[in-house]
Formats: structure tokens, sequence, C-alpha cells
């Protein structure tokens, strides 16, 4: 028996999105942990059905403010993939130019809520300025700093403009070069070594038993970045850039790896601005899609994003997307364990998780609780050929 167990949530200071963990706590020692999610869950999936292809690009973009281009870039991927249209080369680096664009601006992001967690407010606010600079990108290409919109069927909504590559390069050098003060700050200020290290270790046999990706598996050695698993991936091929990969597995390495790979997109948008062509992006027409289905996927910033959509009479039929919170909010639950209960908001943040994304569809039977096998949860609900 605990000494008394105790809800932290779902609507909690330390908590930037709904959910519940119930602790069972021995003194101030977390001994069991249990998530309940379920507090934001729109229906995504459901609402996709019977729209037609072009119609639904713009629910998909909405899934995530944060990761709008992912799941922009998922979807056309998939669809694109079951039309057998494979884009030209400016639109490819388009997509890429905001895929990398948004990867350091969710990592800018999240690297202020690590440092507002353990206390350090000042840090927080260096790392939202910088990620303020990405933001402006943003509103200079497609005119919105969250959604962007910028993802059409076979091409893209927006052209670069003259003056947009000297815009980008000089705000991306400008966060490159402030992003080495910040590794040196991280790596030799005690408090937050105190506050990091050694705190949620995952080790190399959990990560890849409990199937983790993104940021989170590789610090703790397990290589999973699809742009590099997965070639030839848009066009990410062509460039040269590293998959950090450390091997701790605790909060401070997963903070050294989203601080690394913010370098990396640094490097893979000079690579891309300087193959950008001077052509004209193809005009767009009305997309008809087959009776088929199709899947695809994308490194977005917290991980692997996977969409699997059934198109019936040019319209959706059953949509499945897979989010990289999906991927690794289970092993939550087994960090907590034997930790103390003034880590909580470090050990939630470090994963970084998105409940936005994560909570798509329920189903609900009679108004009970249905368990279901594999071999019954896959004839029911997934579709296959």
């Amino acid at each position: 028996m605990h000494d008394y167990t105790i809800p932290i949530g779902p609507l909690h200071p330390t908590l930037k999105e709904p959910m519940c963990i119930r602790i069972g706590l021995e003194g101030s020692v977390i001994k069991q942990a249990n998530i309940r999610m379920g507090y934001t869950h729109k229906g995504i999936e459901k609402i996709l059905e019977g729209k037609n292809p072009d119609s639904a690009l713009y629910i998909s973009q909405r899934i995530c403010g944060i990761c709008s281009a992912a799941h922009e870039n998922a979807y056309t991927r998939t669809v694109e993939g079951i039309l057998g249209f494979e884009a030209g080369e400016k639109v490819k680096l388009l997509r890429a130019m905001m895929m990398e664009l948004e990867r350091m601006h969710s990592h800018l992001l999240w690297l202020g809520i690590i440092a507002h967690e353990i206390g350090y407010e000042t840090l927080f606010m260096y790392f939202w300025r910088e990620r303020e600079k990405i933001l402006d990108v943003f509103e200079k290409i497609a005119g919105g700093r969250v959604h962007h919109n910028f993802n059409k069927i076979k091409t893209v909504r927006y052209d670069l403009e003259h003056d947009d590559k000297r815009f980008i390069l000089k705000r991306i050098e400008d966060v490159r070069k402030s992003i080495y003060p910040y590794i040196s700050e991280i790596k030799d200020d005690n408090v937050i070594k105190a506050r990091l290290k050694g705190v949620g270790v995952i080790d190399n046999v959990d990560a890849r038993r409990f199937c983790l990706i993104g940021p989170n598996s590789r610090a703790s050695g397990v290589s999973s970045d699809i742009r590099k698993i997965d070639p030839p991936y848009g066009i990410y091929d062509e460039f040269e850039f590293d998959e950090i990969v450390l091997d701790k597995g605790d909060s401070f390495e997963r903070t050294l790896v989203r601080l690394k790979e913010v370098l990396e997109s640094v490097k893979i948008l000079k690579q891309i601005l300087d193959k950008m062509p001077e052509t004209k992006i193809p005009n767009f027409t009305f997309t008809t899609v087959p009776d088929d289905d199709g899947i695809g996927r994308v490194e977005a910033p917290r991980g692997e994003l996977f969409y699997f959509l059934k198109f019936k009479d040019n319209k959706i039929v059953r949509a499945k997307i897979r989010t990289p919170t999906f991927g690794f909010l289970k092993i939550l639950e087994k960090i907590l364990i034997d930790q103390r209960i003034g880590d909580v908001p470090v050990l939630v943040a470090s994963l970084d998780p998105c409940f936005s994304c994560l909570e798509r569809i329920m189903v609900v039977k009679d108004g009970k609780t249905e368990t279901l096998n594999e071999k019954d949860f896959r004839r029911r609900y997934v579709c296959t050929r």
C-alpha cells in the first residue's frame, strides 16, 4: 500500500495540455503512476471522412499548431503516393524548407518550456526570443505564424519572393550563433545539471522495447530519423546532415539532442536555399483520387508521423493518423517510478508530448468499456486492401 494517491491534472500549472496522472506516493517518492487521457479529443479522423482530398488537407493542417507543416506534408505525401505522382525539385525543396523551419521552431519552443519547468525563466525567455526569428520567417513566407497552409496536392501555395532567401539566411544564422552559448550554459550550469542529469533515464533496451521514436529515442542511442532511414523521403537524400544520437537517455541528453538538431536544421536550410531553382511553382488543379488507399510518413519535430488514407468516390472513407506522442507516451508511466514528485514537471516536459496531435477519435459502445484483442481490433477498425 502507498502512503497516499494524488491526481496531477487534468488541469494543472505543470501541464501545458490536459492530462491526468494518478500517482501513488511513499513519502515524496513515486511508486505507482497511471495516465488518463481523453480531455482534448476532437474526432479529427472522423471529421476527415467524407471530405474530398483538397478539403481534407485544410483539416490536416490544423491538427496541431506546432506541427502544421509536418501534418500537411504527411498528408500530401500519402495522397501523392496513391496518385503515383512525384513532385518537382522546387516543390520538394520548399516543403523541406518549411519542415526544417518548423523543426527549429518546435525545438526552441520546447527548450523554453523545459527551462521554465526547472525555474530558469531567463533562459526560457532567451529560447523564445530565438523562436520569434523563425516565426518571423513563417509570417513573411506564408502570412501565418502558426498555421501555414503552405502545401497543396502536387504543388505548394507560396513561392519565395526576391528577398526571401536573404531574410531567411539572416535569421537562421542568428539562431545558429546563439545555440553554441546555450549548449555551453546547459553543460556548465550546476542547477540545470542537477535538475536534468540522471532524471527520467530511458536506457537503450527500454527505448527499443517501447518502440520510442524521434529525439527521445535518439537520446537513448536508437537511430530513428525517417529522413535517414526512409530514402528517398522528399529530397533529403541530397542533403548532408548528421543524425544526432546520444546514449545516456536522461532529460539532460534529450535536451542536448534537440539543441544540436537545431544546428542540423540550419545546415539543411542553407543547402536548400543554395539549391533552390528560379523556376516557377506549378499551378494548382483540383485533385481526383482513385478508389485506393495509401500510407505516408515524415520526420516531424517529435518523431515519425504516420498517415493512412483510404479513398472511395474521391472522398476519404477512413483516415488513421499515428502521431509521434503515441509512440512514447506510455513510457512516462515507467520513468516516473522511484522519482520524486518534484520532478514530475521535468519528466513530462522532457518527452515533449503533444496531446492536441494525439487525441483524435474515441470509440464508445453501449456506454460500456469494450476490450478487444489484436485480431478483433484489426478486423473492426483497421482498413486493409
